[in-house]
């Protein structure tokens, strides 16, 4: 990059503000409770492009900006809390070198518009740039949704209410709003040198103030008027049996060595905490029990491990209560040659199977075991992106018993036969996508489950990030969520994103909550019945945006010919 060998005072003071940018934006993320720092977070890089004529070296500034925002906020995913993991470590830097490169996405899009239409276009181009770009990185086997900017609110639960209408992208398209509003205010009043008191900017000062309030406004009168939980159990015969009792089990137990250990050992750890937190319930035993991802470590649902399948099954009838448990499955393929190239081979047999991160319900009394296979994998780790067509990648696999996942077909509600409940049980990084989680919800979920493990990254910000984004599936969705994670963070979330219960990390535990299940499809939230409508018309205003803006191009390429 150009600026590299030309240390100037003016590069030098672009590359400051580039670090600055990146800093405010990596702590406005959790577990920071400062995400009003995300509101600015942009300005400063903006400041630094603002005389950059060359894409390419506005790039440049763009990707230390992006290097150090992913460096906060995503050094928990190299494990180097631990470092016992070498694939985890390269893995970890990978991501924060490589993901500040989709960044060239959206900025390059604006610095683009900016040279052919001018700053005032390419700054209301910037929000629908933005949020295009964020929305389309929710879609591919490439998506990376961690770190949209709307996640940043998590702990304003007033602010973050307008979700059941905008999803989360909402918030980022805010956020956006607010910066573009602070860069003129801060361009006007630091670079032009123009009085703060003057009209335009008391009136830049004002509009800003007005936008970031707003949406506190509305969310404070939607939670005056939410019910107080711990008094809102229904009474009557007929609503009670609207409400569910759902237990978790937080076994604790290690993530590398759970591969390593007898899965009957950590079976009959789990089959012993249930059987405690149903014994310690008497008045209110659960009417659902959820253990976290692969909870049990082993193909228990293939025919060759039916003695052991049976043997849960007998467990759980003796204990009385329905349990949800993740769990590897696999599928072989009795014809080999209609075996996709990602499947897997037992190399002494010639067998080939696809292998799925999955959970399983098992009810007391039914034989059927219906399963979830996960459908949103983690890059490279869980499952090589586009692995049918790029299957000579298969050695880019975690090592601990969970690499090269398939992907699942359906999303699959489960139903407990007692009370009719239906629910989905999300799996791990499947709960960051909200379009995603939305439509398990206007399939028919009345609660939302989520498994997971998070105890790979210690207490690194990881495991704190994953649990408050959570909370926005449930404000968007109006839907109650149940978390329960190995080492932590379990927790109940209600449908105004009010956490109940929550434990502490790496610690064993068991919760026991009655939930209100919601039947009524009249409930459902604008977001659950459209999705990201508004990152859709986003992406399709700022493609608009670059339309004009290519227009502009030629015409001036033929005002300059004559």
């Amino acid at each position: 990059m150009s600026f590299v060998s030309k240390p100037s005072d003016v590069v030098i003071r672009r590359i400051s503000l580039s670090i600055f940018s990146g800093v405010l934006l990596g702590f406005a993320f959790p577990p920071s409770t400062f995400g009003i720092l995300a509101c600015v977070g942009l300005v400063p890089l903006l400041l630094a492009l603002d005389k950059v004529q060359q894409i390419k070296a506005g790039l440049g500034y763009v990707y230390v900006a992006m290097l150090v925002f992913h460096v906060i906020t995503l050094n928990w995913t190299g494990g180097y809390a631990h470092m016992n993991d070498p694939y985890m470590m390269v893995a970890g830097a990978i991501t924060m070198t490589v993901h500040p490169l989709f960044y060239f996405l959206p900025m390059g899009a604006f610095l683009f518009v900016r040279n052919q239409a001018g700053k005032n276009v390419a700054m209301a181009a910037l929000p629908f740039l933005w949020i295009g770009y964020e929305y389309s990185h929710t879609l591919s086997e490439w998506s990376f949704p961690w770190i949209t900017l709307g996640n940043t609110q998590s702990y304003d639960l007033a602010r973050i209410q307008m979700v059941s209408y905008t999803g989360v992208l909402g918030l980022s398209f805010w956020i956006l709003v607010l910066n573009v509003i602070a860069y003129f205010f801060v361009r006007s009043v630091v670079i032009e040198g123009t009085q703060w008191r003057s009209k335009r900017n008391i009136s830049l000062a004002m509009t800003f103030l007005v936008v970031y309030l707003l949406p506190m406004a509305y969310g404070l009168k939607v939670l005056r008027a939410a019910p107080p939980t711990e008094k809102s159990v229904p009474t009557s015969e007929m609503a009670r049996k609207m409400l569910v009792t759902v237990g978790m089990v937080q076994s604790n137990v290690d993530p590398w060595d759970k591969w390593e250990r007898s899965g009957l050992e950590t079976l009959n750890e789990y089959l012993g905490m249930t059987d405690s937190l149903v014994k310690n319930h008497p008045e209110n035993p659960p009417d659902i029990v959820l253990w976290p991802e692969t909870a049990m470590p082993y193909y228990i649902l293939t025919p060759q491990n039916n003695s052991t399948l049976n043997l849960v099954k007998e467990k759980i009838n003796a204990i009385g209560v329905p349990v949800l448990f993740g769990l590897p499955h696999a599928l072989y393929y009795d014809d080999t040659t209609q075996a996709p190239p990602s499947a897997k081979r037992i190399q002494a047999t010639g067998e080939r199977y696809d292998a799925f991160n999955a959970a399983a319900f098992v009810q007391p009394g039914l034989e059927e075991v219906p399963w979830y296979g996960k459908m949103k994998m983690v890059p490279i780790a869980e499952r090589v992106p586009y692995a049918d067509a790029f299957y000579f990648f298969d050695f880019l696999r975690w090592g601990v018993g969970i690499g090269g996942w398939q992907i699942g077909r359906d999303t699959v509600l489960f139903e407990e036969a007692k009370t009719g409940t239906k629910f989905c049980s999300l799996i791990c990084y499947e709960s960051v996508y909200p379009e995603f989680v939305a439509a398990f919800v206007k399939k028919g979920a009345e609660f939302i489950a989520i498994i997971t493990i998070d105890s790979w990254w210690d207490r690194m910000s990881g495991a704190y990030q994953h649990h408050q984004y959570a909370i926005f599936r449930a404000v968007e969705n109006r839907r109650w969520v149940a978390r329960c994670a190995v080492g932590g963070f379990s927790s109940y979330i209600d449908p105004y994103g009010r956490v109940y219960d929550k434990t502490e990390l790496f610690t064993q535990a068991t919760l026991n909550r009655t939930i209100l299940r919601i039947t009524n499809r009249m409930a459902s939230t604008f977001y659950t019945l459209n999705g990201d409508l508004l990152a859709r018309v986003s992406a399709l205003i700022g493609l608009l945006f670059l339309l004009y803006a290519f227009t502009k191009k030629i015409q001036n390429r033929k005002t300059k010919s004559t």
